[in-house]
């Protein structure tokens, strides 16, 4: 008969098993390179792209979401299907509203953020991944938002500005801002943020959402549709970019096809990047109706879109980034995400680039890439085993992200836990 084991010998077994596996992971994210930096996450807007040029909050979606009700807490992240569909049922509009129905805020500490997700009350929780602007002055950007009720009425506005690293806060004014009934069918999962862990409260920012158990990603089919040149696939580039291809002239290139209307260019690579430059004079071949930030962001948002829709693809585009340039330009920078989680081109900057001078896009780069979600599941480490292994490498109180490698060629890709530094 099997000897029944003491609690004392129990627990001691629970610590060896989790101490062999805090150390096999080790070893794998030694060899595998988990915890290199990504330093182009900088998703940083210049100061100098300010005033009315301030993009608006509408323009993106979030990444992640927290609730807060009577019933408890429910977090979603890495599940961007859902994301979208909770945002489009009414917690998109209670942000906005919130956002535009607010006063002037004030600058407050992590603890002071961190009191008001303890208190009791309803709130929601908004992670954008990356900075966007909701207004025109220089402190209306922010990456986390929450939003809290007082009598069921919005009540305060929360955000946190990644790239200062600042806590912010305002009151909602005269406004009677309803939370959605949406916010009843979420069911509660115990999400919590690090701060409340006591295992993470030195490893890993605050702000971070920990679910009970790891997020699920697929493992994904990725390939260059341009490596081949097809030329229906070329056609079809050339006309949803406004290319005539009766007058434009064609030619050859070692990497790829050049194909030149007037003083316009446009190369198809076959490494799968299309970029395009304009003439820099006369009147611009694409142009944004206004040199506002939303603007900008529509337009090129636009031509992701007529460049996607040539080679379909589960992967999405997100704004990572807004800079004002020294000569006075506007850069926008955007990346794919599958599922909620970035994919990162390694050794090719980001996955897109325009350039805008006043409304006018003067330039473009877009690595074309698709992606199909497979059946196989990619194996994620636990926040608690993967920001402790991150700490062994001197990676401790560094944000944690889910990220997908993609190298360029054709196979498969899987997502894994990546150390995220600002630039």
């Amino acid at each position: 008969m099997m000897q029944k084991l003491s609690p004392q010998r129990l627990d001691r077994i629970e610590n060896i098993v989790i101490a062999v596996l805090v150390c096999t992971a080790l070893l794998l994210v030694g060899k595998a390179g988990m915890f290199q930096a990504i330093t182009s996450l900088g998703g940083s807007t210049d100061s100098a792209v300010s005033g009315s040029q301030g993009m608006e909050i509408s323009c993106e979606t979030p990444v992640g979401l927290m609730s807060r009700t009577d019933q408890g807490r429910c977090g979603v992240q890495y599940a961007q299907a859902t994301v979208d569909d909770l945002y489009s049922r009414g917690l998109g509009d209670f942000l906005t509203q919130s956002l535009e129905a607010m006063g002037d805020p004030k600058t407050v500490t992590p603890e002071d953020w961190q009191a008001a997700v303890s208190e009791e009350g309803t709130w929601v929780c908004y992670d954008f991944l990356y900075n966007v602007s909701f207004g025109n002055q220089e402190d209306r950007e922010g990456r986390l938002f929450m939003v809290r009720t007082e009598d069921d009425r919005a009540s305060e506005v929360f955000y946190y500005n990644q790239d200062t690293g600042e806590y912010y806060t305002a009151r909602v004014k005269g406004e009677e801002i309803v939370p959605p009934a949406v916010l009843d069918q979420m069911v509660p999962n115990g999400a919590k943020f690090a701060f409340e862990v006591a295992d993470l409260t030195e490893l890993l920012p605050g702000y971070m959402m920990i679910l009970p158990s790891p997020p699920t990603c697929r493992v994904y089919q990725a390939w260059n549709p341009l490596e081949l040149q097809d030329a229906l696939l070329m056609e079809d580039l050339l006309v949803k970019l406004n290319f005539n291809t009766r007058a434009a002239s064609v030619y050859e290139s070692a990497d790829g096809t050049v194909i030149r209307e007037g003083a316009d260019s446009l190369r198809i690579q076959k490494d799968g990047t299309v970029s395009f430059h304009g003439s820099g004079s006369g009147t611009a071949r694409y142009q944004a109706q206004s040199q506002k930030q939303a603007d900008l962001h529509i337009k090129a948002q636009e031509i992701l879109g007529q460049i996607l829709s040539c080679a379909p693809t589960q992967g999405r585009m997100r704004c990572q980034s807004v800079e004002a340039l020294s000569d006075g330009s506007v850069q926008m920078t955007f990346c794919y995400m599958l599922g909620g989680a970035q994919v990162d081109l390694w050794q090719a900057g980001p996955s897109a680039r325009f350039v805008f001078r006043g409304a006018d896009l003067t330039s473009f780069s877009v690595r074309l890439r698709q992606y199909q979600e497979t059946e196989t599941a990619c194996a994620i480490l636990p926040e608690l085993q993967a920001a402790a292994a991150a700490a062994t490498m001197g990676q401790a109180g560094k944000e944690l992200q889910l990220c997908y490698r993609d190298d360029g060629s054709s196979g498969l890709i899987t997502a894994g836990w990546t150390v995220r530094e600002q630039e």
